[in-house]
């Protein structure tokens, strides 16, 4: 199994390369989008006021990209692929922002990979919708096989956190979900 959270910068790169290849995939089936994090060295956030606490701003996470093109959708862009037990994972953290911001928007928040066992690996840059599958985080929402730590990139520094991973099963192809819209 490969190490994770060895070299941010490369990960940050190799990040914002797939996040390029989901634009350009946006752009070919003739969508208008946004690229959230590309360029950036802090995440995309909102913010929201407190509910308990008035005068207390509460900032979440955004997702990678958003597709203006009406109904409007958003996209956490990842490139990984399955674990050995058939599940993807995402940081807790991550998933809890992605569900208040589809609560908050009603539009549909997607989880996005760019699965790299299709295109070479890890290191391959082959970029083919097939490649690619989506699940909307409110389908996702309470559906994960359980709850593990695992290093993670946070504000740049290895941290461990919690990771849910669900079954890959529950993600359909991006070509589909563009397709039914």
């Amino acid at each position: 199994m490969a190490k994770q959270c060895i070299d941010l910068k490369g990960d940050r790169g190799l990040g914002e390369y797939w996040e390029r290849q989901f634009c350009l995939l946006a752009f070919q089936e003739g969508y208008s989008f946004t690229p959230l994090q590309i360029g950036k060295n802090e995440a995309a956030v909102a913010w929201q006021r407190d509910e308990h606490e008035n005068t207390k701003w509460n900032p979440f996470l955004l997702p990678d990209v958003v597709i203006w093109t009406s109904p409007g959708e958003h996209h956490e862009v990842k490139h990984k692929n399955p674990t050995r037990f058939g599940t993807f994972g995402l940081e807790v953290y991550r998933f809890e922002s992605l569900l208040r911001f589809a609560e908050e928007t009603k539009q549909d928040v997607m989880y996005t990979i760019h699965n790299h066992d299709l295109s070479g690996g890890r290191d391959g840059k082959v970029n083919y919708i097939i490649h690619w599958v989506t699940a909307n985080v409110l389908d996702l929402d309470g559906t994960w096989k359980g709850e593990y730590w695992g290093p993670s990139w946070v504000n740049g520094k290895e941290k461990r956190v919690p990771i849910y991973y669900w079954n890959t099963d529950l993600w359909i192809p991006l070509g589909r979900y563009w397709g039914n819209k």
